[in-house]
């Protein structure tokens, strides 16, 4: 057992390659480091989407770039044949949210700093990151805004013509400005759709609760555009 073990340090060494026991400190701190960001996304984060998918790559992503970075870093010819393999590797996962984006280099950058043997730097980058995640999220939540889809529904002959009684006089007095989105009339029925400009939750529910005293014949609906399914 001992003579299989010297074998495999002597093929991960191999001459001025880190050391087994270096190598598996630096993954070790590697996962450590990337289980925090993780933490860390999963706290702060602003993204609708879900943050379990995402993040529990991130361990895993630390890992693999710092074994690859202390693999291909002392041989040119890997290094070569590294990125002659990824070129023609097609990444077809679709990241629609540029924070998700941003972890993920994140976790890139560990991974390359423990890789190439620099740990204060990679441990330096994680406290510098969490300085500006934390900083930038609790700037955010004192200042989030909504900004609305507003849906009225009614009958058209009442409320959707000229008039103080009208749709959008309603609105226009209530809410100021808007942006109008769609407006439909059939069957004697209208619909129209309107963007409200940003605005507190509390002065999101009271606009709604004026609204419905000045429309109390009329279906409300509305979305918060700044969070998506």
């Amino acid at each position: 057992m001992e003579e299989v073990w010297k074998q495999l340090e002597g093929a991960v060494t191999n001459g001025q390659n880190v050391s087994a026991l270096s190598l598996c400190t630096y993954l070790t701190l590697s996962a450590t480091l990337a289980l925090y960001i993780r933490w860390l996304y999963q706290k702060c984060s602003a993204s609708s989407s879900d943050t379990e998918s995402i993040s529990r790559v991130f361990p895993l992503l630390a890992l693999v770039t710092t074994g690859v970075i202390a693999v291909v870093k002392s041989s040119l010819a890997l290094s070569l044949g590294l990125v002659g393999a990824l070129s023609i590797v097609r990444f077809r996962a679709a990241i629609k949210d540029p924070e998700e984006l941003v972890y993920l280099f994140l976790c890139i950058g560990i991974g390359l700093a423990l890789g190439a043997e620099q740990p204060l730097l990679a441990i330096a980058l994680v406290c510098v990151a969490t300085v500006f995640v934390v900083g930038m999220h609790f700037a955010s939540r004192s200042q989030r805004q909504h900004r609305l889809l507003l849906t009225i529904t009614g009958n058209a002959e009442l409320h959707f013509s000229d008039g103080e009684a009208s749709v959008m006089s309603a609105v226009e007095t209530v809410a100021g400005r808007y942006t109008l989105q769609r407006f439909d009339i059939e069957n004697g029925r209208g619909q129209v759709r309107i963007v409200l400009g940003d605005s507190s939750p509390e002065k999101t529910a009271e606009l709604i609760a004026r609204l419905r005293e000045r429309l109390p014949d009329c279906d409300l609906s509305y979305v918060n555009l700044n969070s998506t399914l």
